[in-house]
Formats: structure tokens, C-alpha cells, sequence
């Protein structure tokens, strides 16, 4: 798979659960998708752990962000994004405790500043790390890549989670726009 078809991907974790914006449109290194539940509902519930920092969820000095939207119908969740499990650095980089990974709580519901608390979710993941080049020699026979946990990754999947960058924007009822994630992972 070449970077290009990566890109067009996306994050493998959000695979069956964001459908591409404008894939006819896609730009180079950059994929945007809009979340759905299984049920093909678009409002969701957010929960996160982080702390505000500049108008976005930032990292604590216990672990990295969680994000986690819950159909309002349903009540199906959905793990937008796990620091500690997404991204360049969450693969290749840091190595987390089974109680950062675990014990991020409590995870706190997002109100805007009318109180409105359900909204379409939108993702996007940056790709600007040439992972054939870096990394193609690291593979195994089998296609594996050993990632700084120790565990075993399918080298094109950790290549669609292993994003360089994310930022998450929130759309209210209104159609108000909302980025509360931007995040550097490499």
C-alpha cells in the first residue's frame, strides 16, 4: 500500500465507523472523516479525560487524552482517540502503564458554551511520516512490526494509526464549528 492509499484510508481503528468527507477531494497526507454509529446515527454524546489548555483537550501529566462519543440513541460507544493506543508517538515512541491506559478517569461529558451537549464528530489524521523508508526493514516475513510496547502490529495498519497529527472538530445543532482536539504525535 503506498502512502497515497493510506491516506485515502484513514485510521484503521475508525474503520466501519467514519465514513471519508469529500474522498473524491482528498488532500495528500491529510484524511478527514465524519463519525457514524453502527446504527448510521451522526449525534453523538463526547466524553473525555484531558485538561483544557488554549480552548482544547490537552494531555495531563497522568496520560495523554480519551475521547469517547456515544450514539445518542443507541448509547454505542466509539473511541475517537486514545493517546495512548493512536498516533506516531503512542507506537513508536512512549510506553504506557496498564493504569494510564486504564484509569483515565473520570471521563467528563463536553458541554459548549450554551450547554448543548450533542454533536457530529468530525476526524482528521495527518500523515507526513514516510513509514516504507523508515520502518520497511523493521517488517517481518509475516508483515509485522514490533512496536515500543514489545507487541506485534500489522505494518499496514500500525502505518494508518501511527498519524503524525489529529484534530477533532465538533459540529453543533446549530452547525457552530468546535476543534477541541489538535494534537502533534510525532
Amino acid at each position: 500500500m503506498t502512502e497515497t492509499q493510506q491516506c485515502r484510508l484513514g485510521p484503521a481503528y475508525l474503520e466501519g465507523w467514519a465514513i471519508p468527507e469529500n474522498p473524491e477531494a482528498w488532500i495528500e497526507q491529510e484524511w478527514t472523516g465524519k463519525l457514524h454509529s453502527q446504527a448510521g446515527h451522526t449525534k453523538f454524546h463526547i466524553f473525555y479525560y484531558g485538561e483544557w489548555m488554549d480552548e482544547l483537550i490537552a494531555v495531563t501529566e497522568f496520560a495523554p487524552q480519551l475521547m469517547i462519543a456515544e450514539d445518542t440513541v443507541t448509547g454505542e460507544q466509539i473511541v475517537i482517540f486514545d493517546g495512548t493506543r493512536h498516533g506516531y508517538d503512542a507506537l513508536l515512541c512512549e510506553v504506557y502503564t496498564e493504569e494510564q491506559q486504564n484509569n483515565r478517569t473520570p471521563l467528563l461529558p463536553y458541554l459548549d458554551e450554551d450547554g448543548e451537549d450533542t454533536f457530529e464528530v468530525s476526524v482528521t489524521a495527518y500523515y507526513n511520516v514516510d513509514w516504507d523508508d523508515e520502518f520497511s526493514d523493521d517488517v517481518d516475513e509475516h508483515g509485522q512490526l514490533e512496536l515500543i510496547n514489545g507487541k506485534l502490529c500489522d505494518f499496514e495498519e500500525a502505518k494508518r494509526n501511527g498519524f503524525d497529527a489529529i484534530s477533532i472538530t465538533i459540529i453543533s445543532a446549530k452547525g457552530l464549528k468546535t476543534e477541541i482536539i489538535q494534537e502533534e504525535l510525532a
